[in-house]
């Protein structure tokens, strides 16, 4: 099977491709955007990295405001933690 890809380097072209994706896997898309795969990506190294949590937020250019009210109130089990070590590793 070949897998069309749009230019991911603009917000339309990501958009497109997670939308055509998530049909392709029977998955619902609606809400699924560029954007939340940014904050899932950020949330996850807040709560794989809390000692470098202002250098997270630097890196995805939040202000403090921002990052204080998404992403410092996240609750993960430390299963869920493991999990996502495997996926973020590469930031450190």
């Amino acid at each position: 099977m070949r897998i069309l890809v749009s230019d991911v380097s603009t917000w339309k072209g990501w958009s497109q491709n997670l939308e055509r994706w998530a049909k392709r896997a029977w998955l619902d898309h609606v809400g699924l955007g560029p954007k939340t795969l940014r904050k899932s990506w950020e949330s996850w190294l807040v709560a794989s990295y809390p000692e470098r949590v202002l250098e997270v937020f630097l890196s995805q250019g939040d202000t403090q405001m921002t990052a204080l009210s998404h992403y410092l109130g996240l609750t993960c089990t430390q299963a869920d933690k493991d999990a996502m070590l495997e996926y973020v590793s590469g930031w450190a």
